[in-house]
């Protein structure tokens, strides 16, 4: 029953990849992943059921339309067989026998990373479509695991979301400070920004998660009052949270680990409250924005969207495991980087797809790794 049920799970994943690249191929364009029916993109030949067979199909046809011959891409095979080893993995993993609907949650969420590295690779954007109802889904998902299972609790899920999201806005926003040598920022979004999120990481870092969130939610009621952007500068505010976090080793605020944790989880949450806000926002506008960003053209460390995706493998992981999935992924990003430079490329590679190999290889191998590290801080 196990073996069947872990084949079941390939031919799942195969299908899945199949809708994927549907997804992958559309929904850039803002096209509907429903109607048309697949079709090809040379001829609009409307694809038949023999013709929709992952993997097989492509083999069959010899990578060419059966009505006009041009060329298939081998990346869509590619990503129905990546779909199918990791449907299979996390079967064999967490056999459905033992662990029930705990894989349900972690193939969906895993297929949608997928999806958004896919388009992260083409297109150097991670769609919101994806990553915000993956990150609900993360979070939800971990009211269906088993306590056995070595995956995060509702209470550990929410935590790693926001440290996750924390820890690459900060990157984010202090990379770009130093890229703009100090100046600020001239984003203004009204009435709920990166502003409460920098203000958030510095009560954060003064008084914990708790005030941090209570000065964030006051910084939004005073935008909301007024009618307008009050905000500080980021330079200046920057340099006072990097006062608290020294003040933090003396007794004059609280400890290094709440101030660092408590201005992790503080800018994570107003920083996701933000997304959220400003996706629905947009949706229900219809449009990206009413007006031109005043920043899209300022430098920038690291782009928002892998703050969202990191938050949802912050909440897939939970945080600790997190971090082991951010540094493979930077060894990951690192060595891609290099054998790119090698091989004579010039094209830049985006950080999302690096960090959703890197989320995979963790949620298979962060609590191996971590035991394997801590023994080495135990021997030394």
């Amino acid at each position: 029953m196990s073996a069947y049920l872990v084949v079941l799970a390939g031919v799942l994943g195969a299908l899945v990849g199949s809708f994927a690249n549907v997804v992958l191929y559309r929904l850039p364009k803002r096209e509907s992943i429903v109607f048309p029916g697949s079709h090809c993109p040379h001829c609009n030949h409307p694809l038949g059921p023999l013709e929709l067979v992952p993997v097989l199909s492509f083999l069959a046809l010899r990578g060419r339309c059966r009505s006009c011959g041009a060329t298939i891409s081998w990346r869509y095979p590619a990503v129905e067989a990546l779909m199918a080893a990791v449907f299979v993995a996390v079967a064999l993993r967490w056999p459905p026998l033992l662990f029930g609907a705990s894989l349900l949650p972690l193939l969906v969420v895993l297929a949608m990373l997928i999806m958004a590295a896919g388009i992260d690779l083409d297109h150097f954007t991670l769609p919101d479509a994806l990553t915000l109802p993956a990150l609900a889904l993360a979070v939800a998902g971990s009211l269906l695991y088993a306590p056995s299972s070595d995956l995060p609790t509702p209470v550990e899920a929410v935590a790693g979301a926001a440290i996750a999201a924390g820890v690459l806005l900060l990157i984010n926003r202090l990379g770009a400070l130093v890229l703009r040598r100090f100046a600020d920022t001239r984003e203004r979004l009204w009435p709920l920004s990166l502003d409460q999120a920098n203000l958030a990481a510095l009560a954060g870092a003064l008084g914990g998660w708790r005030i941090g969130l209570a000065v964030g939610a006051a910084s939004t009621l005073l935008n909301l009052v007024t009618r307008r952007t009050v905000r500080l500068p980021e330079g200046p505010l920057y340099g006072l949270w990097a006062v608290a976090l020294v003040l933090s080793a003396t007794s004059f605020t609280v400890s290094p680990t709440a101030a660092i944790g408590g201005s992790l989880i503080a800018a994570g949450t107003f920083a996701l409250i933000g997304a959220v806000y400003w996706w629905l926002h947009d949706a229900a506008d219809g449009s990206a924005a009413e007006e031109p960003d005043a920043s899209a053209d300022e430098p920038v460390a690291m782009g928002f969207g892998d703050v969202k995706l990191a938050a949802v493998l912050g909440a897939l992981l939970g945080w600790q495991a997190f971090l082991v999935a951010l540094l493979l992924a930077v060894v990951a990003g690192a060595l891609g980087g290099i054998a790119a430079r090698l091989a004579g490329g010039e094209r830049v590679v985006p950080f999302g797809p690096a960090l959703v190999l890197g989320g995979v290889l963790a949620l298979f191998f962060a609590h191996d790794i971590l035991a394997w590290y801590l023994g080495l801080l135990g021997t030394a």
